[in-house]
């Protein structure tokens, strides 16, 4: 139903013109006589078409057209003159009528046009509002998308530009009221092809680069995609609309993946790998020019067959990895084979690949991978083959036991791998019986624990380990062993081990009979000694009977010596080391011994010792060196201190270097008068000293400063 005012200040005509419209049908006609009346009646209600006289009493028709306009630009307004002429219809039409029409001396013959003059306006309205309503619906969808939406007219001006684009380019509703253009959000560099592609755009004319770097209101920048299509109004193009995509993740993306593919690329050329691709459906089988062990060609890639490339004797099992892979019993394509270089030489290649494309079916057509050079690998481990089964020889046939053993539960524990035939016979067990076993079940002494601990040992450090004495119960019967345990390269563990029990049976024999031997020598040293102290006893017993002071003198230098090789033996006695004497311990008994025998001639003499309690001497240059220490000590005590009531009588013996021994007697005495040559003497002491320091091979020096000071120095080792 259309609803028309009309306003006439003649009632009749309104009268008139209401029954004809409405006898038309579909048409609703309310009726004022007052220009006034329908300017407040349209600002209160909705009419679909105006329809209006021209010249009017009380206001004029255009001074009317001119308020409606006011209060709704869009509203359908005709005018239904009485007359026409050039100066109103102009007029009315500059004043934004949308008919005018001359009623004429007989109003209903123009009834009929003014009826399609209503409809028509109506209809347009009615579309206009739809374009309208459209237009809303579109800026409302567009509000949601997550990219900018723009709209802008011929010249570039935007119209409208959608909350995510305000958000994008920093702006706001205000200054999209403001004028702006659309070459204003693209970067200075950017807008004489953005100019370009609007243009292009206007004719619906697509350009090829519509990438350009975006300007923000606070001038950063984003890339961006701009994709536009014309707005038509009438077939004409009135502006563009169009949508611009950020495409900074793209090119991060795009970045990532090239950053990706030169890694993979430098990976692949760093592990010296070639790529292949298979086309599985006509078999066609491309690899890099630059196979393993070649120089570079011009050409990047070479194509052939599987049959071109691969060892005649490899090429089955290739196939057959091919087809598991294909039908996914294995992940992967995974193998080794020979490839023939294009200067027709063999190497050994490791192949990897997997299957990138399949067809509808589910049957794999293209398949890609790599492959490496693996020859020096198949080489050494061709000879690491060769050198095990030597090992596996000298294993079997060596004469000492010999077990392998597997680590199981990370090192915890050890089950027996292989044992030699010595190992069967030490063991006293076939191999089948053994093989398997963990430590325990074929140990279970406490010896077994202690296989068990060496042997984690070297399996978590990797060093051997020797183990020099386990004790093993063998069906009731003590077996002594020696292992050596090693880490193999197959990260097994060998023990080497032999039965030791009858060396060990042989030790202890040795260990008895030695302590006999030491008890025999002790009892030696001790039965010496006594005779020795015998001899001193008769020779004292002697001096009692004699009177001759000389011959007293005599009987007791001759006693003297004799106790000093007394002491010896009676020092190795009680020595707990029956070959060596402690010559600190020796000196100083020696000392004590012959101040009390001097006693009544020198008693105010005091003897030093300086001496290591760590050095020790043999028997055979004990003796000599107690002979030389007696013969000085009692020199000084016979003539040092004769008109003297006191004095001091030092004794040092030290180890000069790791070669020599250095003895040093002396005294602070009256000394020895120079014109007394000590190597040419009457007296037996002296000769004693010269000749045993001799035979000990060392040298004797004198010092007359202070007293006496014999220095001897003798090597400590004697040939």
């Amino acid at each position: 139903m259309i609803h028309v005012l009309m306003v006439d200040e003649d009632p009749a005509f309104l009268e008139l013109s209401r029954a004809f419209l409405e006898d038309a049908g579909n048409i609703l006609v309310e009726t004022l006589n007052s220009p006034a009346k329908a300017i407040d009646l349209i600002a209160t209600r909705t009419f679909d078409v105006i329809v209006s006289a021209y010249a009017m009493q009380e206001m004029g028709g255009v001074v009317l057209l001119t308020s409606i306009r006011a209060l709704d630009p869009d509203l359908p307004f005709i005018f239904f003159a009485a007359k026409g002429g050039e100066g109103p219809l102009c007029e009315a039409l500059n004043g934004g009528a949308d008919a005018y029409l001359v009623r004429g001396r007989d109003p209903t013959a123009r009834f009929a046009d003014l009826l399609r003059h209503i409809h028509r306006c109506y209809e347009k309205a009615q579309k206009f509002q739809r374009i309208l309503d459209s237009e809303a619906r579109f800026r409302e969808l567009a509000d949601q998308l997550p990219q900018p939406v723009m709209e802008m007219d011929r010249e570039g001006g935007l119209v409208y530009l959608n909350e995510t684009g305000l958000e994008a380019f920093g702006l706001t509703n205000e200054d999209l009221a403001a004028p702006l253009n659309a070459l204003a959000l693209v970067a200075p560099r950017d807008r004489e092809r953005a100019k370009e592609q609007i243009w292009w755009g206007l004719r619906d004319v697509s350009v090829g680069d519509n990438e350009y770097t975006a300007l923000r209101r606070d001038g950063s920048t984003f890339p961006m995609a701009l994709f536009t299509r014309p707005i038509l109004q009438g077939g004409t193009a009135v502006g563009l609309r169009g949508i611009a995509v950020d495409i900074g993740k793209r090119r991060e993306a795009e970045r990532a993946l090239q950053e990706s593919e030169e890694r993979l690329a430098l990976a692949i050329e760093s592990a010296h790998l070639s790529v292949w691709g298979w086309d599985m459906r006509d078999g066609t089988v491309t690899c890099s020019a630059r196979a393993p062990g070649d120089e570079a060609r011009a050409a990047d890639f070479v194509s052939g067959t599987w049959d071109d490339f691969i060892h005649p004797e490899d090429l089955p099992r290739l196939m057959k990895a091919a087809a598991d892979h294909a039908a996914g019993k294995k992940a992967y394509l995974d193998t080794e084979c020979r490839f023939r270089r294009q200067d027709n030489q063999w190497i050994w290649i490791e192949i990897r690949g997997k299957v990138i494309e399949r067809d509808d079916d589910g049957t794999a057509t293209t398949m890609t991978g790599v492959y490496q050079d693996i020859t020096d690998k198949v080489r050494r481990v061709k000879l690491l083959k060769g050198r095990e089964a030597q090992f596996r020889t000298l294993f079997y046939r060596m004469n000492c036991g010999g077990v392998i053993f597997g680590a199981v539960q990370g090192g915890r524990d050890f089950v027996v791998m292989d044992i030699n035939y010595a190992g069967e016979m030490i063991e006293g067990e076939k191999k089948a019986s053994i093989v398997g076993k963990r430590i325990p079940e074929v140990y279970s002494c406490a010896a077994g624990q202690e296989l068990h601990d060496a042997m984690s040992f070297v399996w978590k450090t990797g060093k051997p380990r020797s183990v020099p004495l386990m004790a093993f119960e063998k069906g009731g019967i003590r077996q002594w062993r020696e292992y050596y345990i090693y880490i193999l390269p197959s990260e097994e563990i060998i023990a080497i081990y032999n039965d030791i029990s009858e060396r060990i049976t042989k030790q202890q024999q040795m260990l008895e009979s030695l302590k006999i031997k030491e008890t025999l020598i002790k009892e030696i040293h001790h039965r010496v000694k006594n005779n020795l102290q015998v001899i001193a006893s008769i020779l004292k017993l002697q001096s009692m009977r004699i009177e001759d002071q000389q011959a007293l003198d005599a009987l007791r230098d001759c006693r003297n010596r004799v106790f000093s090789i007394a002491m010896i033996h009676e020092e190795l006695y009680r020595s707990e080391n029956l070959a060596r004497i402690r010559i600190a311990e020796y000196i100083q008994h020696l000392g004590d011994h012959l101040i009390y025998e001097f006693l009544a001639i020198t008693p105010g003499v005091s003897l030093v010792i300086e001496c290591d309690d760590d050095i020790t001497l043999d028997i055979d240059t004990g003796i000599p060196c107690g002979l030389i220490i007696d013969e000085l000590i009692t020199n000084s005590l016979k003539y040092a201190f004769q008109s003297r009531n006191s004095g001091v009588i030092t004794v040092r013996f030290r180890k000069k270097d790791d070669q020599a021994y250095e003895l040093v007697v002396r005294d602070n005495g009256v000394g020895i008068p120079e014109n007394v040559d000590f190597r040419n003497t009457e007296s037996l002491g002296m000769q004693l000293v010269t000749s045993l320091t001799a035979q000990l091979g060392g040298t004797i020096a004198l010092r007359r400063v202070g007293g006496t000071e014999f220095t001897i120095t003798f090597p400590s080792t004697r040939s």
